[in-house]
């Protein structure tokens, strides 16, 4: 009984220091990650990107979602040579601004967030 509430006890302590993430923090792996997952701003950052590139997927921006897919999978690549707080946050201003600067060839262009939401 004392040894589940302890139990207990220890994954409320865990889990109140984590935040969203547009990954799973459980399986969090690298330095850029556990930030992300322990920083409320660059959880926040991190869900903004995840929503703006998803968005421009579902636009018709005048480009190949697969070449888009490439540049973000070249982006996380980038992004998880950071060895610095600091790092992360540039790294996500440079790429929030980027998925919000693409041109939509119609329709309307989606909901986007850029590194001016973040001070």
């Amino acid at each position: 009984m004392m040894k589940s509430k302890l139990t207990l006890c220890a994954l409320l302590i865990a889990s109140s220091a984590t935040f969203a993430a547009s990954f799973d923090c459980m399986k969090a792996s690298n330095f850029v990650e556990k930030q992300i997952c322990t920083d409320q701003q660059l959880s926040q950052m991190d869900e903004s990107l995840s929503t703006n590139y998803k968005g421009m997927l579902n636009s018709n921006f005048g480009g190949s979602p697969k070449q888009l897919k490439k540049e973000q999978l070249a982006w996380v690549g980038q992004r998880n040579k950071c060895t610095t707080r600091q790092c992360i946050v540039d790294a996500y201003k440079k790429r929030l601004d980027e998925t919000c600067d693409y041109g939509v060839v119609s329709g309307v262009h989606p909901e986007c967030t850029s590194s001016d939401d973040f001070k």
